[in-house]
């Protein structure tokens, strides 16, 4: 799919992701040390009230599955991850269903054959409840024009 062919305001379904007790404090040892992150007992006495994933752990997470929802399109890089918000603790071994849709495409004004497209993530929880929201702006291949 080139940039032209993308479908704005289309929903596109993209998986599911549930994280153990395990892998947020892993995560956490790593890339993000926050009380609330690393221990449940020490999380319970934050504003959390117990154990939750870093939002750069979510925003991975639902990004990765996104990632692979839209393989076919002609992406060439990455230009920006826009604003993430973080609206619901994402707590161990709970689904989080992520969805997407393309909310922008717009033709480059520096090379004719790219253009640029804006797609917003969500995460939500079992009861619909959005935990997460981001964005993601990439550079896409625009349809060869024939010779």
């Amino acid at each position: 799919m080139y940039l032209e062919d993308l479908p704005i305001g289309q929903h596109i379904t993209c998986g599911s992701f549930s994280l153990s007790a395990a892998d947020i404090i892993d995560f956490a040892v790593k890339y993000d040390p926050q009380p609330w992150h690393l221990d449940d007992a020490l999380a319970r006495e934050t504003y959390f009230q117990g154990l939750c994933a870093s939002g750069l752990h979510s925003q991975a997470a639902a990004i990765g599955l996104m990632v692979r929802a839209i393989q076919g399109v002609a992406i060439v890089a990455g230009g920006a991850l826009n604003e993430a918000r973080f609206l619901a603790p994402v707590r161990p071994d709970q689904r989080y269903e992520v969805t997407a849709n393309w909310s922008e495409t717009r033709p480059s004004t520096r090379n004719a054959a790219r253009g640029v497209a804006v797609i917003d993530i969500v995460a939500c929880d079992a009861a619909g409840v959005v935990v997460m929201q981001a964005g993601v702006t990439y550079v896409v291949s625009r349809r060869p024009v024939a010779a």
